[in-house]
């Protein structure tokens, strides 16, 4: 039997291994940004500035899906 053809845009569900790595983004970011507030006025404003970025860039992470969805409908609005 042949497999059913799917639409390009079809996703399917999230798997448990996806939604743990993103939970771990989440906890990861929350994390670092306590630790940045913690260590203000105490250490380094470079060592505290990379910690406010890694914990950005780590809830960023988290929401990698729904940026990828949105990348996807951007370059479709835009006729590529």
């Amino acid at each position: 039997m042949a497999k059913r053809a799917r639409p390009s845009n079809h996703r399917s569900p999230r798997t448990l291994s996806e939604t743990i790595s993103t939970l771990v983004f989440v906890g990861m970011s929350g994390w670092l940004l306590l630790e940045a507030l913690s260590l203000m006025g105490q250490a380094p404003s470079w060592q505290v500035g990379g910690l406010f970025l890694s914990a950005f860039l780590s809830l960023l992470g988290a929401f990698r899906f729904m940026i990828a969805q949105l990348w996807r409908q951007f370059r479709k609005g835009r006729g590529q």
